[in-house]
């Protein structure tokens, strides 16, 4: 019998569970170590997007200052489409991000009042949809919205580790009342300064941004048609903190209810 299994015969129970304990403690630490080295990794990548971003507005606003101006002296309204279509870009692949974590997501949602992520996925996805077939309603209508945030958290010690979506939707699947909306703009908080009034034109008019802690935005939303109807609804941003991170999750959803005189 040699050494190896001298040492097997003679080891206890609790020698053997030690020794687990220990290989399990060791994994764990490998574990979060990688997981350490991924979150760096995924915010230097932010980081680096986020100087092309800047880079490319540069460009445009570098470029458009050493033109002179054209015919209709427009030189300044072409240069603020390229931003906005820029800022639009950006929008749309963060909420097709969300929609892609979606099916995901297990953390337990909490809404006021919520349907599952499931449905939620169903009725966001169909409100990018134009329908053709819909033809909008005039006079005295009741229009219902919902209007909501996801957010998702970086394990990152920068403070701007809230990745955060606002977004409008239709509140009954099947009925685009989307449709009706002109425009909906968004004033943020003065630390977003000179930023932090925003214009969406395009459906599902949602925001996204980076921030650090919770405050309450308010969405003026414009109506189509000749009465120019506008009316503004205030939302508390929620950064929920128990949320898992990595993945967004809808954070806060609440019910609005409009009945507008409209003519389209």
């Amino acid at each position: 019998m040699n050494s190896n299994e001298q040492t097997l015969r003679t080891i206890t129970v609790a020698q053997t569970s030690q020794v687990v304990e220990d290989v399990k403690a060791d994994l764990d630490n490998e574990i979060t170590k990688t997981k350490k080295t991924l979150d760096q990794i995924d915010q230097n990548i932010f980081t680096c997007i986020n100087d092309l971003k800047k880079l490319r507005r540069s460009v445009i606003i570098s470029h458009f200052a050493n033109m002179k101006n054209n015919i209709d002296g427009n030189k300044n309204s072409q240069r603020d489409a390229l931003l906005k279509n820029l800022e639009r870009e950006n929008e749309i692949k963060d909420l097709g991000e969300f929609m892609a974590h979606l099916n995901n997501a297990s953390t337990q949602v909490k809404s006021e009042p919520m349907s599952n992520i499931e449905e939620l996925n169903k009725i966001v996805l169909q409100n990018t949809l134009l329908s053709e077939s819909f033809i909008p309603k005039t006079g005295l209508i009741d229009l219902t919205f919902i209007i909501g945030n996801t957010v998702k958290i970086s394990d990152s010690e920068n403070e701007m580790k809230y990745k955060w979506t606002v977004y409008v939707r239709n509140a009954e699947e099947g009925v685009d009342n989307l449709i009706y909306i002109d425009k909906v703009t968004y004033f943020l908080h003065e630390s977003y300064e000179p930023n932090h009034v925003v214009d969406v034109f395009k459906k599902p008019f949602s925001l996204t941004r980076h921030g650090w802690g919770e405050f309450v935005i308010r969405l003026r939303l414009f109506f189509k048609g000749n009465m120019k109807v506008q009316t503004d609804v205030y939302h508390k941003l929620c950064l929920d903190k128990e949320i898992t991170a990595g993945i967004p999750m809808v954070a806060k959803e609440q019910t609005v209810k409009f009945n507008l005189l409209l003519h389209i």
